[in-house]
């Protein structure tokens, strides 16, 4: 599991996601009785769900199947941008392209995805924030236009929503069309970091953990605010002054 989150403000669209992999381990009771035990193990803190793909000014967020293939979901995204896409295409072609690509050479994966970007039509920047899923989801969805195709601003997430379902409130939305980008930021992130700490105290095998991402796009491009780094053990070390 996981948690995404796409915040879309007039300055921009801000994609979050957690970096918790976890997987189903199956097995045989140890008692001698034939019955099949599950258990959820967390693989890494390490993995990376939100993907930038400069050449076509779009990102993507997965959630879901972490591993595909005994290979992370975000390798296989990777694959796929360099052998698909083309720099004709756009936030629209990505997403449309993408779904299709995973139905075809996983269609017994379950995996969704946020794509956002910005189309120019009639000289002006339109953000797009489009959603899918390879097994739910029937087609590809925009979420921030209204049926007449007015743009309109909000908050989408998928995933481990359990949370930040609660923290929503619809009577007391924050007012989106009048947040500048630095508190959409802030907000993606608090949905985020409160499933993290709250995740510590319930009852229940906590699916989302580990750093948080956060990439931010606008009509002049593409910034990560906070993205992993890699590193060395020994360069941790001398980093905290031990």
């Amino acid at each position: 599991m996981s948690l995404v989150v796409s915040v879309y403000v007039p300055s921009g669209i801000v994609m979050a996601a957690d970096s918790r992999m976890s997987a189903l381990l199956s097995g045989k009771r140890q008692d001698g009785e034939q019955e099949t035990v599950q258990q959820q193990i967390v693989l890494s803190d390490s993995a990376y769900k939100v993907v930038a793909l400069p050449s076509v000014g779009a990102g993507v967020s997965l959630y879901d199947s972490a591993v595909i293939n005994n290979q992370p979901a975000d390798s296989h995204l990777h694959a796929f941008a360099e052998q698909e896409l083309s720099e004709e295409d756009d936030v629209v072609t990505v997403a449309d392209r993408f779904l299709a690509y995973f139905q075809e050479k996983f269609p017994n994966v379950n995996l969704g995805f946020h794509v956002a970007g910005y189309r120019v039509e009639d000289r002006a920047s339109v953000p797009y924030v489009l959603v899918g899923h390879t097994t739910r989801e029937p087609k590809i969805r925009r979420v921030n236009a209204t049926e007449e195709g007015r743009v309109q601003y909000g908050v989408v997430r998928a995933g481990d929503v359990l949370v930040a379902n609660r923290l929503i409130d619809k009577q007391h939305l924050p007012l989106f069309a009048a947040m500048p980008l630095q508190d959409a930021i802030d907000y993606a992130i608090h949905l985020i970091r409160t499933t993290i700490d709250t995740l510590r105290f319930e009852p229940r095998y906590p699916s989302v953990g580990g750093p948080i991402d956060v990439l931010v796009v606008t009509p002049d491009g593409m910034e990560w605010v906070q993205r992993k780094e890699l590193t060395g053990e020994d360069q941790a070390i001398i980093s905290s002054g031990l």
